[in-house]
């Protein structure tokens, strides 16, 4: 059956006639229906009729349906092809089998027509919203990777004709601010790469990582790149090590997206402080940072960490962007927590990152 009315796909596979003109009258009004009797079928019209969700018995002459599931998981087109198994098997067995071969649902039969049409309704408006996601995600990708390319020919031939000694003050500095324009831009784009990419794929090359040593290297990158900023490391703990299992280059990413949004919550001179303790009792590493001056509002509490988290779209000038949606996935990576908060009597923010200790 083909009903060329209806947007949403769906492919019924059943060797059972009489179970296919069952599903045909519970959805055939609602949705586009495409049927196959047997496994082998199933395949081979998957690949053209492109159904957002497969109704796909178990017990089949030829292939049976866990391994039609578990092909159409290989497939890479149908990867967002959502399968609802229906079967008369009932055991707890079956349904693992089903979930392992890499379906979504099972239901056994006999079913009821409303929670099979619940059911239906609820898992193509998942496919939707994971349709929609990865389409955002694939355009910020091709968009920053894309980007980059002409940015680096901005950066170079600005730096081609300021070098020339006949400039005037004023051109050398609107030059200079093209520059540092395009370089903040092009941080941004490999940010947003970096993100993409940990979002998709979150495993990073883990060693062991002296946090106290992680500081330090921040410090001296913080005085390269953010050299209105004053930071310092607290030494009251006194502590000599505190190891953990990381990444250290991911884990100075993080940290510099942290110091990189203190700036933006203050528009003078910041004052950062960094403490590194140890807590034996709950096996994990404490860093606070803390800026003197800033206050996180409250209204951003909530979505601070939220990727591309801006305050006002309509008028946005410079806020947190990706760099702290960056940070809590890093961290998140490694197992640890990163959290904010404000002290009304001192008059800081502070961000508290735990990380597991090296066990």
């Amino acid at each position: 059956m083909f009903n060329k009315k209806k947007n949403h796909r769906i492919l019924v596979v059943d060797d059972d006639s009489m179970n296919i003109e069952i599903l045909e009258e519970i959805l055939g009004d609602t949705y586009v229906l495409l049927t196959a009797s047997s496994g082998e079928e199933a395949i081979e019209v998957a690949e053209s009729f492109r159904p957002d969700l497969i109704l796909l018995d178990i017990m089949m002459g030829g292939i049976d349906g866990y391994e039609v599931c578990r092909r159409i998981r290989n497939n890479s087109s149908l990867a967002l092809t959502k399968i609802i198994l229906v079967s008369a098997k009932q055991m707890l067995s079956d349904r693992l089998d089903g979930y392992i071969a890499g379906a979504d649902e099972y239901i056994t039969k006999p079913f009821d027509p409303d929670e099979l049409r619940a059911k239906v309704n609820v898992f193509l408006r998942l496919k939707f919203v994971e349709e929609v996601e990865k389409t955002k995600s694939d355009l910020i990708s091709i968009f920053s990777h894309e980007t980059k390319t002409p940015l680096h020919a901005i950066i170079g031939f600005a730096n081609l004709i300021q070098s020339n000694k006949n400039l005037s003050i004023s051109d050398y500095e609107a030059i200079d601010y093209i520059i540092k324009s395009s370089r903040q831009l092009l941080e941004l784009i490999e940010k947003t790469i970096l993100l993409a990419d940990l979002r998709t794929n979150a495993q990073l090359k883990m060693d062991i990582v002296d946090l106290l040593k992680c500081l330090e290297a921040l410090k001296k990158h913080i005085s390269l790149e953010f050299d209105y900023l004053d930071f310092s490391i607290l030494c009251g703990s006194l502590e000599k090590q505190v190891l953990i299992s990381g990444n250290f280059e991911m884990l100075i990413m993080a940290f510099s997206c942290l110091i990189a949004s203190f700036s933006k919550l203050h528009t003078d001179s910041v004052k950062i402080s960094a403490e590194c303790i140890r807590d034996n009792e709950n096996s994990s590493a404490i860093i606070k940072f803390s800026a003197v001056g800033t206050q996180v509002s409250l209204k951003k509490m909530d979505t601070l960490f939220d990727d591309y988290q801006v305050e006002d779209v309509l008028h946005h000038g410079g806020g947190h962007g990706v760099g702290l949606a960056l940070l809590k996935h890093i961290i998140e990576i490694h197992e640890g927590t990163v959290s904010v908060f404000n002290d009304p009597k001192e008059a800081f923010s502070c961000f508290k990152i735990t990380l597991p200790l090296l066990k």
